[in-house]
């Protein structure tokens, strides 16, 4: 069955409010629309969603919106969340459901429904089955003292919580750099809660890690802390890394995962995600880089070993190097 994208975008300042329910509509190839999209209600959209400008508002007041494909918010959407009570996603709150990879910008506007922020509640605003990438540029209505995770301290999901919810750690940071025949984890917390200890994972699938080394928390604090672990005997090629943060009563969660390529013959790039500088493990002859919609961000050819990604805004993009003789997905945060 062939996929279905469907891409919504703003070009007059007419609005025009689309009613999903339980049936999708969509717009031809060749339809261009003078209207301001406001998507609303409960509905399930069987395709990649791609919302460019207006407004994505679900429910009603409030309710759930579901993506079967992917699901990217440009810069001029708003995405319009109501909090009520804590009955849950769908029900309590607005949530956008997406079964495949999320990629945020533009604005998150939240709506209070006659809810009384408290410093113990959190909200899971938007839940993904791939990866995420980027964050919203702009936030309004956020309660006093509440913070957002995009999927570092609770992964698959971006959850709005106040200081005093059961999150674990606040993660600033984690990265992997290579020193010789060795690879550095390090990484640094802004706030700790209950925290026993890190245990770093190493995977060479993405898919099955394991253990090697743990490194002790700083159980409750308010301040930054950083730490690190050396793996000593990274495996030939890519290897991921993941933290796992486990809480003296036991329970854990999981980091994002970092990938970092040592001494391979295979043609690849790292670190991953990356921020500022691409590395090659070889000298490559051009490469080029386009975002998720196809359109070419970087072409750079003759590149010895590393190259400038700073001007690249946060997202995911396909890395295309030697004219296809590899590709791989970027994430730049």
């Amino acid at each position: 069955m062939m996929k279905l994208t469907i891409k919504l975008t703003t070009i007059a300042s007419v609005a025009i409010f689309l009613l999903w329910g339980n049936v999708l509509q969509k717009q031809s190839k060749n339809e261009q629309s003078t209207a301001a999209f406001v998507l609303s209600g409960n509905s399930t959209i069987d395709a990649d969603l791609i919302f460019n400008e207006g407004m994505i508002s679900p429910g009603h007041s409030p309710g759930k919106i579901t993506v079967t494909g992917d699901f990217t918010m440009g810069s001029n959407a708003t995405y319009k969340c109501e909090l009520k009570d804590l009955t849950g996603g769908g029900s309590g709150h607005d949530q956008i459901d997406v079964s495949g990879n999320a990629t945020l910008s533009g604005t998150l506007e939240i709506t209070l429904l006659g809810y009384t922020p408290n410093s113990t509640d959190q909200f899971e605003i938007l839940k993904y089955g791939g990866t995420l990438s980027g964050t919203f540029s702009n936030i309004t209505g956020m309660p006093a003292g509440w913070q957002i995770d995009y999927g570092v301290l609770l992964p698959g999901k971006v959850t709005l919580y106040g200081s005093g919810s059961a999150i674990p750690i606040e993660l600033l940071s984690f990265k992997a750099i290579k020193e010789r025949k060795e690879i550095l984890l390090s990484w640094q917390t802004a706030s700790e809660q209950n925290s026993d200890y890190f245990a770093v994972e190493r995977s060479t699938d993405g898919k099955k890690f394991t253990g090697i080394g743990r490194v002790n928390a700083s159980g409750t604090s308010m301040e930054t802390h950083n730490y690190s672990l050396t793996d000593k005997n990274p495996a030939t090629g890519l290897n991921y890394y993941r933290l796992k943060q486990v809480d003296k009563d036991g329970h854990f969660t999981l980091s994002k995962i970092i990938s970092m390529v040592f001494d391979s013959n295979v043609l690849s790039f790292y670190p991953n995600p990356a921020t500022k500088t691409l590395f090659f493990n070889k000298a490559i002859e051009v490469v080029s880089i386009r975002d998720m919609q196809g359109k070419q961000v970087l072409h750079l050819k003759d590149v010895t070993s590393d190259i400038d990604i700073s001007t690249l805004r946060p997202g995911t993009y396909i890395v295309d190097v030697n004219h296809g003789a590899y590709k791989g997905r970027l994430v730049v945060e």
